[in-house]
């Protein structure tokens, strides 16, 4: 999937490359963010991780954030299912460089949704990113 259009407050201007794909024998789903065109390379590149998963039947999120941290969030009931909100839980690391504290998932259709994170700085600033996603053809 590409980025339309591209954040230059999560990217710096540059487009990226999110892939979702299901592991685990269907028991999760791995979502991965990455600029595009770049290696797989920690020591030089932001590469985040989300998992979903369900737990005792709550639709469960955690976040292998670049800042060091793990957030945990938990998906809002939801009569429909659209669009997907997860809460923050709790977390596991340091929050010193900030965290994720809020998600929402719009799903358009089976080529296009959307995503809404909401960052945490220290200090409880809220910094909001806004992707609108398109499968990449």
């Amino acid at each position: 999937m590409t980025v339309d259009p591209p954040q230059p407050e999560m990217s710096d201007g540059k487009p990226l490359h999110v892939s979702m794909r299901v592991t685990s024998r269907g028991n999760a789903i791995v979502h991965e963010m990455q600029e595009a065109g770049t290696p797989i390379d920690p020591a030089r590149y932001d590469h985040p991780v989300t998992m979903f998963y369900l737990d005792s039947g709550r639709l469960t999120l955690v976040h292998y954030c670049d800042a060091g941290n793990r957030p945990r969030m938990v998906a809002r009931p939801s009569v429909d299912g659209l669009p997907v909100e997860f809460d923050f839980s709790d977390l596991s690391g340091g929050k010193e460089y900030g965290h994720m504290h809020h998600a929402i998932f719009t799903f358009i259709d089976a080529n296009h949704h959307i995503e809404d994170w909401t960052y945490m700085m220290p200090g409880d600033k809220p910094v909001h990113a806004h992707f609108d996603l398109k499968r990449a053809q």
